[in-house]
């Protein structure tokens, strides 16, 4: 598909059809954010309601998985059958699973329907981004992801808020059952806005079942050992590199599979595309140092500089705001300035990686503003960085892989934050405990029953739940935490290094970033 092709199907809709779609594209964008960032303040009040404690992350860890391996799949049947098929199918299942969700009795139906409904949300997402392809002309397509941006951050933000206001005045389920009523408008927003006519023309493609089903299994397997890695089960237990292992020989057999499938539902040709590979890499390595920054800047500001749960989330609020201003920004530069992909993308992994290494030099005595200053130079970096990649990419493919080519970019930066979260904490976990060891007095240490460090710190278990069982109780207690935080400190610091050193990489990838925006 030419650019003229692309401006074509652009202008052929009117400004009043033109803003409804838009509108309805980012409103399904925005609930589907919204299904995931709600979560973290209600799951207390569902675990004090359902019990099972031992399952809390799974109720987001569920949603994640199921909704990554959806990605490419949405992605690639939105380009043979239509984006608004495909946008309709997502937001119905998101709507429709949000029912049994909001009435689950027990924590494992709430997790298995969470599941479902991040299916739809998966969906859901790829196609209101890949819909640039077919709402704006390539020279306009950075202004639409600065946009989207801006949704993501707004639904970062206002999922916490509604989530605490929703459970401070009514049954957590309503934090799930509202998606009804408000998917329900999105969705007749869709069905009489969105272009019918985005699809591949001519004889109905087959379905890459076998495809399919290699490409659900090795990525569910792969995710689920990286989420389970280190919190349900060590990291050298067999459940863990057992399914590692099964999981990326199945993801050997799916490229095989795809290699030779007449219509595969990754069509690898597109990473024939020096941009594609430049940029598939990039989202990896910043999904890796964006989704691990995100967990433990909270754990830092409550552990280290001793704030409270609530405040400590508020503390976030930065790099969501860093990243709307980042998309805005790059999506006027390149849409506006005439500058090239390189030329935008390059500061932003800049200060990226600068922001989150700046964040290894936080301490206990480091002043708040400083703290804030470091995250929102990182979220300005992140929002630029990701529209600048994602416009390259979706200019440099046919409109016919389109949604293929953004669901390979979100696909990436998905798994490149679980990647990143079960890194940094493991580097978190094992720092601590050696941080801690070596700095611990022989007297205090002496004081303490044989191997109660090396199984406490590991664990994460909380001091005062074992005073009982120490000599002393509260004082020797009180004695160990001073040097806990401190070593936890310390251990988070060595996390955002790694972390800047990953963010680092991504600065060769926009090096080697090509080409110019179209016109």
């Amino acid at each position: 598909m030419t650019t003229s092709d692309d401006a074509t199907r652009s202008q052929a809709m009117n400004p009043d059809q033109h803003r409804r779609a838009l509108q309805g594209a980012m409103a399904a964008l925005f609930l589907a954010a919204m299904g995931n960032t709600i979560v973290g303040t209600v799951l207390p009040a569902v675990i004090a309601d359902l019990g099972g404690f031992d399952r809390y992350a799974w109720a987001s860890t569920s949603y994640m998985v199921t909704s990554t391996t959806a990605m490419p799949i949405a992605g690639r049947l939105a380009d043979l059958y239509g984006r608004r098929v495909m946008f309709l199918v997502g937001i119905v299942v998101f709507t429709l699973a949000s029912i049994p969700v909001g009435l689950s009795e027990t924590m494992n139906q709430l997790i298995v329907f969470r599941a479902l409904q991040g299916i739809g949300g998966g969906v859901t997402i790829v196609n209101a981004i890949s819909a640039a392809g077919d709402l704006a002309p390539p020279e306009e397509r950075a202004r639409y992801h600065g946009l989207a941006g801006a949704v993501f951050g707004l639904a970062a933000v206002a999922g916490p808020l509604a989530g605490g206001f929703i459970i401070d005045r009514a049954h957590w389920s309503w934090a799930f059952l509202l998606n009804v009523p408000i998917g329900l408008l999105v969705l007749a927003r869709i069905a009489r806005s969105y272009p019918g006519h985005t699809g591949s023309s001519g004889e109905r493609p087959v379905i890459d079942h076998a495809g399919i089903a290699a490409l659900v299994t090795g990525t569910m397997c792969v995710l689920v050992a990286l989420s389970v890695g280190g919190v349900l089960y060590p990291w050298g237990s067999w459940q863990v590199i057992g399914l590692l292992v099964f999981g990326l020989a199945v993801t050997g057999l799916f490229m095989v599979i795809e290699s030779r499938a007449a219509c595969p539902i990754v069509p690898l040709g597109i990473y024939r595309s020096r941009t594609v590979l430049v940029s598939v890499s990039a989202y990896f390595l910043i999904g890796f140092m964006m989704f691990g920054s995100i967990l433990f800047i909270p754990l830092y500001f409550q552990a280290v500089q001793g704030t409270s749960a609530a405040q400590s989330g508020a503390f976030l609020v930065p790099i969501l705001l860093g990243i709307v201003v980042g998309a805005a920004v790059s999506g006027h530069l390149l849409s506006r300035s005439g500058l090239s992909y390189r030329a935008v993308a390059l500061p932003g992994t800049v200060l990226a990686a600068a922001g989150m290494l700046a964040l290894s030099t936080l301490g206990s005595d480091t002043r708040v503003a400083v703290a804030l200053a470091y995250i929102l130079a990182m979220g300005i970096g992140i929002g630029g960085v990701t529209s600048a990649f994602m416009v390259a990419v979706q200019n440099a493919v046919p409109h016919g892989n389109i949604g293929s080519a953004t669901a390979a970019l979100q696909f990436q930066r998905s798994v490149g934050g679980t990647v990143g979260v079960a890194v940094m904490g493991a580097v978190v976990a094992q720092r601590t405990s050696s941080h801690l060891l070596d700095n611990l007095p022989e007297a205090l240490r002496a004081r303490l029953p044989d191997g109660w460090l090396e199984s406490m710190v590991p664990s994460g278990s909380p001091l005062d739940s074992t005073v009982p069982d120490l000599p002393g109780g509260a004082e020797t207690a009180e004695s160990v935490s001073g040097y806990f935080t401190t070593a936890l400190g310390g251990a988070l610091d060595d996390a955002f290094v790694v972390g800047g050193v990953v963010a680092g990489l991504a600065i060769a990838s926009a090096v080697l970033l090509r080409g110019e925006v179209k016109g």
